[in-house]
Order: C-alpha cells, then structure tokens, then sequence
C-alpha cells in the first residue's frame, strides 16, 4: 500500500523537526557530559592515527577501548576535526541508522498489506516503547544503532538472496561486538552455509584492513590483544554484579549468587551462577534452532529473539544495548494487528514488558529509585518476558500460521 504524497510530505517535516530537535539537544548535553562514551571512540581515533597502543589506557578517567582495530579504522576520520565536531557527525549517523532499522526492520516483517494507520502504528509503537534505550544509545555516543543497523540491513539482503553484501554486513557488525555472531549457528542450522562462510571470510578480511595505516607488525599486535582486554575489562566480578548490568547472568546472580543482597532462590557462587545462567541461556537459544512441528513459524520470530539474545547474552548489558527491543516490539505488534487485536495476551505481555522495563527510569522515578529497580533487573525481565510471548507465537500452531512463512 503506497503511501499518498501529501503524507509522505507530512513524514518527512516530521523526521526533519525530530531530528533537528535532538540534533541540538545532544549538541547542547553532550559537553556537559563529556561526551560519555563517544569520547572512547574519539580518543580511539586519535591514537589509531598515530599508530599508538589502542588497547593502552593512557587516561584512567576515559573507559577502554573494547572494539576491533577494523572499527578504530572507521572511526579514525573523526580526529580530523574537533571532538565536538565529531560528535554530531556521529550522532547523525546513529540517527539515521536507526531511522533505517525501522524502515528495514518494517519491510522484512510486514508482508501482507496494511493501512496507513496500522503503518504508523507499527512505527510508533516500538518508537514510543523503546525510547528509554534509544535515548540512552544517542545521549551516550554508543555504537549501538549502528550495529542494529549493520545486521538488519544483513537480513534484509539475505532476504534479497544477495548472500556476499548481507555476509560483508553482518561481518562487520561483529567487528563492533562479537554478540551478532549469535545469528551464525542458527544460519548453520537453517542451511545458510554459505553465508556463513562469506560472514567468517569477511570478518578476516575486516581483521587485516586495518594494517594498511598501521602496518602489519602493529596490526597483529592490536589482534593479539583485542580480546584479552575485552575479558579483563568486562568480566570482572564488579561488571557482573554492577545493578546497570541488564544481562541474563547478572539477573540470576542477583537472585541466586552468595554475594548478592537479595539471594531469593540460593547462595551459588560466582562459576555456579554463570553457568546456570548458561543453560538458561543455551535452552532458549535451542528453542530458536529448533523449527516449529508445522514449520509455518516465520523466521522473523526467530530473527526477534536472536536480537533479544544479543542484549541478554551480552556480559556487559548496559541500557543502550536493549535498543534490539524494536524488532521484537515490531514482530508481536504485527501479529496483534493481523489478528485483529484478539491476541491479548499477547498485547497484554508486551505492554507488562514495556512497563517493567522503562517506567523505571531516572525521569520516571529518580536516580535513586531507577538505580534500585536496576538492581531487580527489571529490563532483563522485561526483555524475558518479550522471549515468552514469541516462543510462544512460534510453537502454537493457531497463532503462528497468521505469520506467514517468510524463509529466505
């Protein structure tokens, strides 16, 4: 259903006000702030160009670097110019790399036709429900968007069956944080070979480009430090038991390790509360794998709850990271819509989850209460309760056929 020119028009005034809005906004909070995590990226840059230690943490104040040389490569351009500068070219590609989630994100989902209004909705929606992340995502400088983008954008060429450019996306996308490698075992089991081949030869290809700035020599060494400094940067014990820390692991330690202050259900230690979050975690990721009996289950459900496993498996789940929440927002609404809104459970449970994960913000209750409720891992639930509704959506039989087989 094409949309009439005189609405695209109003779209448009309306994206171009949006943006300009929170183009000024950020370029107002964002020296006040420091510039948050954006200025790792700057520092990064800086010191890529120089062909420095990129792992090295000259000043203790700035948060380490924990990406790939390839992306300190893609950010280096922005130590040409000021780091306020800077900022706001990247804070523009954010923006528009989310707006094009959206847009892709609608197209890989919605198949059968639908009216301008239900269109709307299933923009707002999962705008209005995931605003929390997406402002903690461009008010912080994070890369977030950006990946979201790279492996949305990587579906939607599979889907076009154009597996080298969807490979070389995906690829890259792990060049920022290695949690999209999620998608390759369920493309193994999918029988997309080929793909994740192309996936694995272009992250090796991405792993050697950096050294035509900093040569070979200093390339290998970057590589050879790469992921030991993200395991002694972010899998210390403060990391998994930090109440900002929304990730599947800390929410069992919280409930179950000896050094929480909650302990409900046991007192495991450290190892013993990672791998019972483990199990948890490899039970719901078979659950993807596995197809449903009448194979009418969509894979948009499947791709739903592989960006939920990004942001839950990720060690170091931090708000930014649930930003993921928009497809899977988008996927049940969209089941909602077809059934005429007859599914309420399902409605019911995704607004449970709306409500538990973002009514608890510092503008909704305050630091300190916001601070409290982290501690209950309240996003971490919210987002489990979002697994629920589409493990459920893809194993019932009623309501998956109203999802219509979308296999690639």
């Amino acid at each position: 259903m094409k949309i009439a020119a005189h609405k695209r028009k109003i779209i448009f005034v309306f994206l171009a006000i949006l943006f300009i809005s929170l183009f000024f906004r950020y370029a107002q909070r964002a020296p006040k702030r420091k510039y948050c995590d954006f200025r790792v990226y700057y520092a990064t840059a800086e010191r890529f160009l120089a062909k420095d230690d990129i792992y090295s943490r000259p000043d203790e104040a700035i948060t380490p670097f924990k990406y790939s040389p390839m992306f300190a490569l893609l950010v280096a351009p922005l130590a040409f110019v000021s780091q306020k500068c800077a900022s706001l070219i990247f804070f523009t590609i954010s923006f528009f790399s989310l707006l094009a989630v959206f847009i892709l994100s609608k197209k890989l989902i919605v198949k059968e036709p639908v009216t301008f209004k239900q269109r709307l909705l299933l923009y707002i929606v999962p705008a209005v429900f995931t605003s929390r992340f997406i402002f903690a995502v461009l008010d912080s400088g994070q890369v977030t968007n950006i990946i979201f983008f790279l492996v949305v954008l990587g579906l939607y060429l599979l889907e076009k069956k154009k597996e080298v450019l969807s490979a070389a996306s995906i690829g890259l996308s792990t060049m920022f944080k290695y949690t999209s490698g999620l998608f390759l075992p369920y493309f193994v089991f999918r029988k997309k070979i080929k793909v994740v081949l192309f996936v694995i030869f272009s992250a090796a290809l991405y792993c050697i480009l950096p050294a035509l700035h900093v040569g070979i020599s200093q390339e290998a060494t970057y590589l050879k430090k790469w992921l030991p400094f993200i395991s002694e940067t972010s899998l210390d014990k403060g990391s998994w038991y930090d109440p900002k820390n929304q990730s599947l692991y800390s929410f069992v330690l919280r409930i179950a390790g000896m050094d929480s202050p909650f302990r409900l259900i046991a007192k495991l230690t450290l190892w013993q509360g990672l791998a019972v979050a483990f199990l948890i975690g490899a039970f719901i990721y078979l659950l993807i794998l596995i197809k449903a009996k009448k194979q009418n289950s969509s894979n948009r459900i499947d791709y739903a709850l592989l960006f939920l496993c990004m942001a839950l498996f990720n060690p170091n789940a931090w708000l930014a990271n649930f930003v993921v929440f928009v497809f899977a927002y988008m996927v049940i609404l969209y089941h909602i819509i077809l059934t005429r809104y007859k599914d309420r459970l399902s409605l019911a449970l995704m607004i449970l989850s709306f409500m538990i994960a973002s009514w608890f913000s510092e503008s909704m209750v305050g630091d300190n209460l916001q601070k409290f409720f982290e501690s209950l891992s309240t996003v971490t639930i919210g987002a489990l309760l979002l697994v629920f509704v589409l493990l459920r959506l893809k194993f019932s039989s009623k309501t998956a056929a109203l999802l219509p087989s979308n296999q690639t």
